[in-house]
């Protein structure tokens, strides 16, 4: 420890031979010596420095040190002063941290407020800090006036969340919706937003554009599943149907609907494709009823068709069908 202290001497020693240039370096040595062992004799040097150079790293420097022994609010009320005659962004910016590091929330608003040039993190920070202080009108201006420019969802999250607290649900409903159908950037969570408004409200129209976007977007059970129970809901079959041959979650619903638009063709091919993929008995039956049915329709039905149901009913029954209907046709068939 001797010796380097030693050394820190000697090397001041030689630098009070020196110029300007290595004046200024030799002040900032004995600032950073001081830093840890002497505070106040380092916020000396800093001082110094800046008042030599008026480089605003100095003046930082200087606050650094000097919080280390004086009271913050003493050393706020003297960088409010340097600010009253100098504008410094780092400066702004330590100010602030000092005023939320004593919970002035007061504070904090009103130095980033006097700041002349604000950047986007700051305007967000101000409109966060109003939102928090109850102020839901001045909040949702700045919210609206960062999302103008950065279109992200954090800042349409502020703006809806301002919105709701100021009653303005029709407002809320028209800004999600016309966002969302505008600003194709959005992430799935605006939509599940979307979806828990048109939940609690029952508007039935927008969950399924909800639902919709989130199916595409996620491919979701959940979701699927809500989205087939609001088309079944509304009738809107043929929907549905389209859903249901794209995603292929649920066959058997999608056989059901076939049946019931009578679209037997769609029927057989899905209950062949069923019967082949799954190996399910009951596909088998299906398939064979199926048979009949498009044979009758187009008077087709002939002895190959025939042997081909027996075959499918045998296969059926083997597999463990059991059914009164199933038995009825394979009876005719065999008569």
């Amino acid at each position: 420890m001797k010796k380097a202290v030693k050394l820190f001497l000697f090397v001041l020693l030689c630098l009070n031979f020196l110029g300007a240039q290595e004046f200024e370096d030799k002040l900032i040595i004995e600032g950073i010596y001081y830093n840890k062992s002497n505070p106040k004799e380092a916020a000396s040097k800093w001082k110094e420095l800046f008042g030599k150079t008026n480089n605003d790293a100095y003046l930082l420097e200087y606050f650094y040190a000097s919080l280390k022994y004086k009271n913050i609010k003493e050393v706020i009320k003297e960088i409010k002063e340097i600010l009253n005659k100098k504008k410094n962004k780092e400066l702004y910016q330590l100010l602030i941290s000092l005023y939320a590091k004593s919970g002035n929330t007061k504070g904090v608003l009103a130095t980033i407020e006097s700041m002349p040039k604000k950047d986007l993190s700051s305007i967000y920070e101000l409109a966060y800090l109003y939102a928090l202080d109850g102020n839901n009108t001045k909040a949702l201006e700045l919210y609206r006036q960062i999302y103008k420019k950065d279109k992200k969802w954090d800042s349409l999250k502020g703006i809806l969340s301002s919105l709701v607290k100021l009653k303005r649900n029709f407002e809320f409903k028209n800004t999600l919706q016309k966002e969302l159908q505008t600003n194709h950037n959005l992430p799935k969570d605006a939509y599940i937003v979307l979806l828990s408004y048109a939940q609690d409200n029952k508007d039935t129209k927008m969950a399924i554009f909800a639902l919709e976007k989130l199916v595409k977007i996620t491919k979701e059970p959940k979701y699927m599943k809500k989205l087939i129970s609001l088309y079944l809901y509304t009738k809107n079959n043929d929907a549905l149907i389209k859903l249901l041959e794209q995603s292929g979650f649920d066959n058997s619903l999608l056989y059901r609907l076939y049946l019931s638009k009578k679209e037997l063709a769609k029927a057989y091919r899905l209950a062949n494709k069923n019967s082949i993929e799954t190996k399910d008995p009951k596909w088998f039956a299906q398939e064979a009823i199926l048979t009949f049915e498009l044979t009758q329709k187009y008077n087709a039905l002939d002895k190959r068709a025939l042997m081909r149901m027996k075959e499918l009913f045998e296969k059926a029954f083997k597999g463990g069908v059991v059914d009164a209907s199933y038995y009825n046709y394979y009876g005719y068939t065999l008569i």
